[in-house]
């Protein structure tokens, strides 16, 4: 079910990515944000919810496209478990993208990266994202960010004894204070 929701948000992004024009400036800008994250799939059965915050850095290439960098850290609470103990799951997510501004200060982007785990036994994992959000001008050039996203963590299972690959997804929400350059 979160693979068809996944594919459905993708084509929708791509659309939009190549269907509209752009009529909005592209401002270089630097964000400092938090995050919500509300698991999917197989994630949601050993995690209810993460919180995190993150840098995100918007390079203008184009009137309408950007390069974005963005690093933060999430921590995702475990369930309890009464069969074994659990932890929670602490990465620090590191990705780069590109931003499409769809209209005035609502834009599309698509991430891939890495998130590297802050716990022991738990590894280094393949992340993409794609996402949709509105900037809101404040004075001068700063600016709120409110964005939604999938996000999808893949790796090798934490199981040692399956050689299977694991994706931890989940729902973003982002709402960050962007400083204009």
């Amino acid at each position: 079910m979160c693979k068809i929701y996944s594919r459905i948000f993708l084509i929708g992004s791509l659309f939009f990515l190549f269907g509209l024009k752009a009529h909005a400036q592209n401002d270089p800008g630097i964000g400092i944000g938090a995050e919500l994250g509300f698991p999917s799939g197989n994630f949601a059965g050993i995690s209810g919810f993460g919180i995190g915050t993150s840098v995100k850095v918007d390079l203008p290439i184009s009137d309408p496209l950007a390069i974005t960098l963005n690093g933060g850290v999430m921590n995702f609470f475990s369930k309890r478990n009464p069969f074994f103990k659990t932890q929670n799951f602490r990465y620090v997510p590191l990705k780069a993208g590109l931003k499409y501004i769809l209209s005035e200060g609502f834009y599309a982007e698509a991430q891939l990266g890495t998130s590297l785990p802050l716990n022991r036994d738990q590894k280094t994992l393949f992340v993409w994202s794609p996402g949709l959000g509105n900037l809101f001008r404040l004075n001068g050039n700063n600016k709120i960010d409110l964005g939604i996203r999938y996000e999808a963590w893949t790796g090798k299972n934490d199981n040692f004894e399956t050689r299977s690959i694991n994706t931890k997804g989940f729902v973003g929400l982002r709402v960050a204070y962007v400083f204009g350059l």
